[in-house]
């Protein structure tokens, strides 16, 4: 009978390892945006001279010149670059001759690190940002959890998870700005294992999450969903369940529906009563209405036939009757549990710590990111949702 659940589970464990990919970041919250309007007043500030800029610094970073690169020149040749392999040599050339100049010539406190990455990602080329990241970053040109952050998502972009993997193992040996575990590459880290979604991405998550408990870190409630989904493609609904116990509000839309198909998998349908009692209960007019995922529904339902069949309890018949409730209401949607765990991260908020966030370099407010989807409008509907008195 548990195998006999679990089968029923192919269709949401077929979305994980999808070659459909998506960066998990907006371009927001990355500083993408920032770079973009600052690489347009760039061009400006140059008119009709960009290609001459191009032509001096070819010339400049050539084996037989002596002339420097400042911070002006490479800060220019990174808002001035165009998608051709011509410009890519030359941001590469630019960049390792800065370098090998030696700090004791640079006086500012520019951090290009993040930026190269956001001009790699502006044109969609994880393979140049991965090569820079190679050779120029041995001198810790990209020492910066920003320079790790962005230069993941266009890794994940690409659906180079392993290599998502490898970025983190970087990152805890190095400690970068004093953390093994930043909770930004630790949520791409979960989200890059839950689409490769193989053995060695399973045991690879599995072991993270294990180490991170051990140290009593909180990873992001984005990064336990991912876990736990991951557990539960993996035929492993009691480690789903266990990792969901961690968050302390388990009422979130992808919360909630990862934990009732866990329970769905492991037959525990008297659990599935009070999630579902939580969800039609009416608190108020301006409450906002709560879903669950068509998919994760048909589960629930497929489980309660069998389960019906043989023994018709109190338990089946209650959770029958919310399933008509639920369709009744207008909160089933159609939008699968997939695209709503591999939904953007976009909105960055007010921190007090002091510490960076990802678009700091272009977003003066600063703030941290957060996850948040994009929610579509809710169809208006009458109060009709029916009370706990109307389930007996």
């Amino acid at each position: 009978m548990f195998r006999k659940s679990l089968v029923a589970f192919s269709a949401f464990t077929k979305a994980c390892g999808s070659p459909h990919y998506r960066n998990l970041y907006s371009a927001s919250a990355l500083g993408i945006e920032g770079y973009q309007a600052y690489r347009e007043k760039t061009r400006t500030q140059h008119l009709h001279n960009v290609d001459n800029f191009k032509r001096k610094m070819r010339d400049f970073v050539s084996g037989s010149s002596t002339n420097m690169i400042f911070t002006e020149d490479l800060k220019n040749i990174i808002h001035l670059i165009d998608n051709t392999p011509e410009d890519k040599q030359l941001l590469k050339d630019t960049v390792m001759r800065y370098n090998q100049q030696g700090k004791e010539l640079r006086f500012g406190n520019y951090v290009f690190g993040p930026v190269i990455m956001r001009a790699c990602h502006h044109l969609g080329d994880a393979d140049l940002a991965l090569d820079l990241f190679k050779t120029a970053g041995a001198d810790g040109f990209f020492e910066q959890l920003t320079s790790y952050q962005i230069l993941g998502d266009m890794l994940y972009e690409k659906g180079r998870y392993q290599d998502v993997r490898e970025l983190f193992d970087a990152i805890k040996s190095h400690q970068i700005q004093g953390g093994r575990f930043p909770k930004h590459c630790i949520t791409l880290t979960f989200a890059a294992c839950y689409k490769e979604n193989t053995a060695d991405s399973f045991k690879y998550a599995m072991d993270l999450w294990k180490e991170l408990n051990s140290v009593g870190h909180v990873p992001m409630r984005k990064a336990t969903a991912f876990a736990a989904a991951l557990a539960l493609s993996n035929g492993r609904p009691e480690i789903a369940i266990e990792i969901l116990g961690t968050i302390a509000k388990g009422n979130y839309v992808t919360v909630r529906q990862l934990k009732t198909l866990s329970l769905c998998a492991l037959n525990r349908l008297e659990d599935v009563v009070p999630i579902f009692r939580s969800v039609l209960e009416v608190k108020g007019p301006f409450e906002k209405q709560q879903t669950f995922c068509r998919e994760v529904i048909q589960k629930v339902q497929d489980t309660v036939k069998e389960a019906k069949a043989i023994n018709p309890s109190t338990t089946v018949q209650d959770l029958e009757r919310m399933l008509e409730y639920l369709e009744t209401n207008g909160q089933i949607v159609n939008e699968t549990l997939d695209s709503m765990l591999c939904s953007e991260i976009v909105s960055t908020a007010q921190r007090n710590d002091g510490k960076s966030n990802l678009a700091d370099s272009y977003n003066t407010r600063g703030g941290r990111m957060q996850e948040q989807r994009n929610f579509r409008p809710t169809k208006k509907y009458q109060q009709i949702r029916p009370g706990l008195s109307d389930m007996n």
